[in-house]
């Protein structure tokens, strides 16, 4: 019978690296975060030869919630797979747990051609006045270590105030691991700043073009959801403007923001649903909602389409104090 693991469970048994771990999602879901050393095998291609798939007699599968590794689970063990194991939750419940989540590694451009004038100043063209740009998990891991130098927190301390592993928070600094978007946010109630504050980078440019094809975008585990922010990052804002996707048949629960924070979000494609303060609304094409976010509240699509949609969301700072 396979034996279903829960996160903290399996991790001792990923760290050892005893254990053959096999992602059974689709590569699109892969390719948005994975379990550390897992190996891709989709379900189809498993159900075809389990044990020609498999290695060695120690397995534990893993899927996006849990549902698709039992499927391989019981393949393995009807294959002969003397140990088979289940990651209860998936990648979502791993994520969730303050575990590390890795993406396999972009393919690295090849340097510009010398006959091929590099982006000026004067280049709309160019990312950023023709510097290029840390990546995404290089920008928050800088920014983790700013704000927790400021309030003199160590590793430690920042772990036990935001429930994440402390293993996860240092591979977070160092650029190593791609933060979901649930770990992004936690950080920032951590700290008490805007979930842009995390993102920000410290150039300042008087117009900026944000090429789709050059978007920062923070992915679920399972990448069924990804938000990408249509604003400068290195201006201090009391509102953020993002553009969100929902998978078919997708579910994004989102924990309470900062005491005060509204959004405000319109539909542009397919349909969703929002659960918020016990409440349901269905949204369609061109429908726009408007709620107090500092509730826990749900995104959710049913359809069997993919849905878009973008969110402008508001802080309520608190006034300065006079001296």
């Amino acid at each position: 019978m396979p034996r279903i693991l829960s996160p903290r469970e399996a991790e001792p048994l990923v760290a050892a690296g005893d254990v053959d771990v096999v992602d059974v999602r689709e590569p699109d879901e892969w390719a948005a975060g994975h379990v550390p050393g897992a190996r891709l095998v989709p379900l189809a291609e498993l159900r075809d030869d389990p044990r020609a798939r498999l290695r060695g007699d120690r397995v534990l599968l893993v899927c996006a919630r849990g549902s698709r590794s039992l499927t391989a689970a019981k393949l393995a063990e009807q294959a002969g797979i003397a140990e088979v194991y289940s990651l209860e939750g998936g990648t979502i419940a791993w994520a969730d747990a303050g575990l590390p989540i890795e993406r396999p590694q972009a393919p690295r451009r090849e340097p510009a051609a010398a006959s091929e004038p590099a982006a000026s100043e004067d280049d709309p063209g160019g990312s950023s006045c023709g510097l290029p740009e840390p990546s995404l998990d290089a920008v928050v891991g800088n920014n983790l270590r700013e704000l927790r130098g400021r309030r003199n927190l160590s590793l430690d301390a920042l772990a036990r105030q935001t429930g994440l592993g402390r293993a996860l928070l240092g591979q977070i600094e160092n650029g190593r691991v791609s933060p979901s978007v649930s770990v992004v946010w936690k950080l920032a109630q951590a700290f008490d700043v805007p979930f842009s504050a995390l993102l920000s980078t410290p150039q300042r440019v008087a117009t900026r073009v944000m090429r789709a094809a050059e978007a920062r975008r923070l992915v679920s585990p399972d990448g069924r959801f990804s938000s990408r922010a249509l604003y400068p990052l290195n201006e201090e804002t009391s509102a953020e403007f993002y553009e969100l996707f929902f998978a078919a048949h997708s579910r994004e629960d989102a924990a309470a923001h900062r005491p005060g924070t509204k959004e405000l979000l319109v539909v542009t494609a397919g349909k969703l649903e929002i659960e918020v303060g016990g409440e349901r609304f269905e949204l369609a094409r061109g429908d726009a909602i408007s709620f107090v976010a500092d509730v826990p509240h749900s995104y959710i699509n049913r359809g069997s389409e993919d849905c878009w949609a973008n969110l402008v969301m508001t802080y309520v700072f608190a006034a300065p104090s006079e001296g």
